[in-house]
């Protein structure tokens, strides 16, 4: 059930990261399908956990929302779109409140990751340059969700365990 709940999410994630390359929006409809699917597959798995799942998506768009409004107010301009902000509150669904902070450092970090290999190659990156975020965000989220798939545990408390030593 794991790994049918995550092929969706896949297929869901992949439409995501290819509509945002090519058009600079997610729409709604997929945010909307992320999220349901995601309190369908808690629902059905127990990963995470329902209430996990609803707070994972309040605090995933209460903290894009928050870094969006922030940066408006200190650049005059948005740097982070609407969609990426609603994709963040569809990720949580599937990411848990656990794993929400381990989701966003990932797409995060692979979009620092891109950005220096094409800085690498010779392109100037600046502050003006438009990068579509929701594939990053994408493979954020699904590698955390990949994970739950696997491992049939939330990241945080596998790694909590390995840290332990329990």
């Amino acid at each position: 059930m794991r790994y049918a709940a995550f092929s969706i999410l896949a297929m869901l994630l992949v439409a995501v990261a290819i509509i945002d390359m090519r058009r600079m929006i997610i729409p709604n409809a997929l945010n909307l399908a992320i999220a349901i699917t995601g309190l369908a597959a808690s629902y059905a798995t127990g990963l995470p956990e329902m209430w996990s799942a609803l707070a994972g998506m309040a605090a995933g768009g209460l903290l894009l929302g928050l870094v969006r409004l922030q940066f408006r107010l200190r650049r005059g301009f948005h740097g982070l779109g609407l969609g990426d902000v609603k994709f963040a509150a569809a990720a949580g669904a599937w990411t848990g409140l656990e794993d929400l902070a381990p989701a966003l450092f990932c797409g995060s970090l692979f979009c620092l990751l891109f950005l220096l290999a094409k800085w690498n190659q010779g392109a100037t990156i600046d502050s003006s340059q438009k990068i579509p975020f929701g594939p990053f965000l994408a493979l954020g989220a699904g590698t955390i969700a990949a994970w739950h798939a696997v491992a049939a545990a939330p990241l945080t408390e596998t790694l909590a365990t390995i840290l332990s030593g329990t």
